[in-house]
């Protein structure tokens, strides 16, 4: 039995009605982006007045050079007005320092910033896991960056095989807030406190939180830190410390930076670190200018041996 399907006609008019809500909701799009550009401009007219005021019509020319040359270490060529918010950025993040004081918040330069990025990954490679006995391994991490965070992936099927560990963070500065979020993971049961993020917005405070089940076991933990320990390194120690109840804490008083940074790279290479977020730990304290103090003060050249001892006497 054949079944005839009835041919759909869409009328003229539909057609016509469709297009014509298509055309306004995208007239209404262009209109408030024009108005969100106006608004925006209109806010900023400042700025923008004085930029085009002294890049493009100050008559004074050698003062310009020797300003640009000063703050970002080149010869601009004349080009004020390419360079000029990088001017601006270079002496509102000095001037900040300075009243602060604030030693994290500046701009980078092309070949400062490049320069950052090469030894970041050059500390990280001096990352490094060794066997102590059949029951203790020894991890040195040199800082926290996506650089770290990939070694630690790699070595945590070794790591998983002993029931002891040694994690040394004497000499680490800290770093990436998310290489920090995911070794501290792996040590962590699942939905325990990592840190408090507190921002000047609500919308980007929170609490971080372990998202996945523990992976790293063991029976006693001992970090090794000194006066050098500092920012996601200590972010790491109390993170552990706070949540585990097999955790040591040997050597000196960690440095002390409960702050957290946002760099954000910028045109012609350029790129603008500042001073965004305090952290707090899982116990909701602050180390900034305190750190953290050690279980067991000690700073002796034979830390390492000392902490062996103490796993096999313990």
């Amino acid at each position: 039995m054949l079944i005839r399907k009835k041919t759909m006609f869409v009328s003229m008019e539909a057609k016509y009605q469709k297009l014509k809500r298509k055309f306004y909701i995208v007239m209404a799009i262009l209109v408030l982006l024009i108005i969100s550009n106006l608004y925006y401009i209109y806010l900023n007219y400042d700025y923008l007045a004085f930029k085009h005021l002294i890049s493009q019509n100050y008559i004074y020319t050698d003062s310009l050079d020797k300003l640009f040359e000063r703050e970002l270490k080149r010869d601009v060529n004349g080009q004020y007005y390419k360079y000029f918010d990088n001017l601006v950025i270079s002496i509102v993040t000095r001037e900040i320092r300075e009243e602060q004081p604030d030693p994290y918040t500046y701009q980078y330069l092309p070949e400062q910033y490049k320069k950052s990025k090469e030894n970041e990954k050059k500390k990280a490679d001096q990352s490094y896991v060794d066997e102590l006995d059949e029951n203790i391994v020894y991890l040195k991490l040199t800082n926290y960056s996506k650089h770290t965070k990939n070694f630690v992936k790699n070595e945590k099927e070794t790591l998983e095989k002993y029931t002891n560990i040694i994690i040394d963070l004497r000499d680490n500065p800290g770093g990436d807030v998310f290489a920090l979020n995911y070794i501290a993971d792996l040590f962590l049961p699942e939905d325990n406190i990592i840190s408090y993020d507190n921002t000047r917005s609500k919308l980007f405070s929170k609490t971080v939180k372990s998202k996945k089940k523990k992976q790293l076991s063991y029976d006693k933990i001992i970090i090794l830190q000194n006066n050098d320990t500092a920012s996601s390194a200590e972010g790491f120690i109390a993170a552990l410390k706070d949540n585990l109840d097999n955790v040591i804490l040997i050597g000196d008083t960690s440095y002390g930076k409960g702050t957290g940074q946002i760099i954000i790279p910028l045109k012609k290479n350029f790129a603008v670190k500042a001073t965004t977020m305090f952290w707090n730990t899982p116990k909701n304290q602050n180390v900034q200018g305190t750190g953290i103090e050690p279980d067991i003060r000690y700073t002796e050249d034979d830390i390492i041996e000392y902490a062996v001892k103490y796993i096999k006497e313990k």
